[in-house]
């Protein structure tokens, strides 16, 4: 995305619980798999974000033109990988979080992974969720947001 799309700059941002069946080994090849498949999708669409996935959970942040951004989630939605998709955060922003790069695959510590695996408590769904994309976006912003295609480790916050 260059500066000029920015006037059309959109987030969403969602959580979901992973249907993935498997070792951990083989889910972690499907999960590689769909961030692969997602990059390239994100690079031809113009959206960018971040994938953060626990043994449970999806969070996906989704930034771009408003259009693309939410053709994209329609295809998400469809997938029968997870289910309880639930948007945490959807509207304009004014900047971008997560650089130009098509797709960040965030790989969370124990530490991190525990604040997820919080999502199954009803009362707490959007305020864990929210804070996973607070987290997100603080590893993102302290190191080469979008530079590397390797899973980022997740760093325990502070």
């Amino acid at each position: 995305m260059n500066p000029r799309d920015r006037s059309d700059l959109f987030r969403l941002v969602y959580r979901s619980r992973s249907a993935i069946a498997g070792s951990p080994a083989e889910v972690q090849r499907i999960v590689g798999a769909i961030v692969a498949a997602s990059q390239h999708r994100n690079a031809g669409a113009g959206v960018t974000g971040a994938l953060l996935f626990a043994s449970l959970h999806f969070v996906q942040a989704l930034e771009g033109p408003a259009s693309a951004v939410e053709a994209t989630f329609d295809r998400i939605c469809r997938d029968l990988r997870h289910t309880g998709i639930e948007v945490v955060e959807c509207g304009p922003v004014l900047e971008p979080a997560f650089g130009n790069g098509p797709m960040s695959h965030l790989v969370p510590d124990a530490d991190a992974g525990a604040l997820l695996d919080r999502l199954d408590s009803e009362a707490e769904c959007v305020e864990a969720a929210a804070a996973a994309m607070k987290l997100m976006l603080t590893l993102l912003q302290t190191t080469a947001a979008g530079k590397d295609r390797e899973p980022i480790p997740f760093m325990r916050a502070s």
